[in-house]
């Protein structure tokens, strides 16, 4: 319930010295409508509680504050939560396969059914998912911290509605999360990965491109000669995980790349079995192995942290890598942007040619 007592135009708890002489108010958000005003009849909280519903019970002509019995999940979802996605520009893709995925444990269970241990039954499921080629869990425990995030969403924009009392998902706390995963390759991989690509000329133009412009797969190979402007040096890049297209800048090497390829037709790529011949040339090149964990081998995501870690070992600002990842927080940067220990002794080693500059001794 959002009742409180207000005391000369300021909430106050029940410490405060008027309490007992205060008047009660509500304050709700509901379908879009704001309901804040005094409840003068109600001398005790649970008298505020049964006038608040009655007013909002009055205005849509149903019961809040007792859970609606009829509406199911599934049903919630296709009208309230869709629309939602729509219309806030969200990942539809991974919301969609979320989506999937509680639906595949919850079935038409009635929104009003759901009880926090009936989440984390949901979670503990969603653990022992199994890979139907692997016997490893096919889920890590950030993916299922994500599926469990969209389901207490969707339970939040249920309570805004009206449907619930209150979101049992804040009863149940995220799985903890393993270190972000670090993958950089050595001096000899590289070399070795370099010469594997130059049999393949169409895959080596693919990972030049990737190693110099910040952009995901699926970004790189949806590239048309439509998108490049030469000119200002700035490529057209299709918006991932729900977000509006974007300019990215490009290089003299990828400028060169882009060029090569329109010459030779292949914007955008017409890459039909990349997977295959990446993963390929990983292997020859001693850098994967068959049969190797997610954790052990190299993929082509690693590449965009090559791409941060590059950009921060030649001293760039910190706040331009993250607007060219176009990340909304400098945490998420600093999961790409990995530094390896050769760079950190360099990082130190400044102060010493600083105080042999300077011939004076530290804090001196």
């Amino acid at each position: 319930m959002s009742v409180f007592k207000r005391y000369n135009g300021k909430r106050i708890t029940s410490s405060h010295p008027a309490y007992a002489k205060a008047r009660w108010w509500m304050y709700k958000r509901l379908n879009g409508k704001v309901f804040h005003q005094a409840i003068p009849e109600a001398i005790t909280k649970q008298e505020a509680e049964l006038a608040e519903r009655q007013i909002i019970k009055t205005t849509f002509n149903h019961n809040y504050g007792v859970a609606d019995s009829t509406t199911t999940l599934a049903s919630f979802i296709e009208a309230k939560y869709r629309p939602y996605v729509e219309q806030n520009n969200v990942n539809k893709g991974a919301k969609n396969l979320y989506i999937r995925l509680l639906l595949g444990h919850f079935k038409k269970r009635p929104l009003a059914s759901i009880s926090p241990q009936d989440c984390r039954d949901c979670r503990s499921k969603l653990q022992t998912r199994q890979n139907k080629r692997k016997k490893e869990s096919e889920l890590s425990p950030s993916s299922i911290n994500r599926i469990m995030s969209t389901l207490s969403k969707i339970l939040s924009l249920a309570c805004e509605e009206g449907i619930l009392d209150r979101n049992p998902m804040q009863y149940v706390k995220p799985l903890p999360e393993p270190p972000p995963r670090r993958r950089l390759l050595n001096e000899k991989q590289k070399q070795d990965l370099w010469k594997e690509l130059e049999k393949d000329t169409l895959l080596y133009r693919l990972i030049v491109l990737a190693v110099n412009l910040p952009l995901r797969r699926g970004q790189l190979m949806a590239i048309t000669e439509d998108f490049i402007d030469f000119e200002n040096e700035q490529v057209l890049v299709i918006g991932s995980k729900g977000r509006p297209p974007r300019l990215v800048p490009i290089n003299a090497t990828a400028t060169k790349v882009l060029r090569a390829m329109i010459a030779d037709k292949q914007l955008p790529f017409p890459v039909k079995d990349f997977r295959k011949r990446w993963y390929a040339a990983l292997i020859n090149a001693g850098i994967n192995k068959k049969g190797g964990t997610r954790e052990e081998n190299y993929h082509f995501h690693d590449l965009r942290s090559y791409f941060a870690s590059e950009l921060i070992r030649r001293n760039t600002n910190p706040l331009i890598v993250q607007n060219l990842f176009a990340h909304s927080d400098m945490s998420i940067t600093a999961v790409y942007a990995q530094t390896d220990d050769k760079l950190l002794l360099e990082a130190v080693k400044r102060l010493d040619e600083s105080e042999q500059r300077s011939r004076r001794r530290p804090f001196q």
